[in-house]
């Protein structure tokens, strides 16, 4: 019966590998970090992500002084958007976070 579980097992394993590659699969997702400045007004701001092609790829409520964490953004250029703040640009790149602070001056 051994004779038999070694060679299926061993089949086994190549297939996985075959199908996934030696080093798995990777994301091609980035995350970003988006911080609303503390002094902008005391109300909560819906914070989007956007893509070059004007497509929101993720939003979230955040409060004045608070930061959102996004995750699964598409790797490249991104714009942060949030109502009457001024926007933030960044580039997504894999195993690192991109981090934006949001302000109410400066645009």
């Amino acid at each position: 019966m051994l004779r038999r579980v070694v060679p299926a097992f061993a089949l086994g394993c190549g297939i996985v590998v075959a199908l996934t590659g030696c080093g798995g699969v990777q994301n091609p997702t980035g995350r970003v970090s988006v911080t609303v400045s503390p002094d902008a007004a005391d109300r909560p701001y819906r914070v989007q992500v956007v893509l070059p092609n004007g497509e929101p790829s993720a939003r979230q409520q955040v409060y004045p002084g608070d930061t959102a964490d996004f995750a699964g953004i598409p790797l490249g250029d991104v714009t942060v958007r949030a109502g009457d703040l001024c926007s933030g640009r960044t580039t997504v790149v894999a195993d690192r976070v991109a981090r934006v602070t949001l302000t109410a001056t400066g645009c």
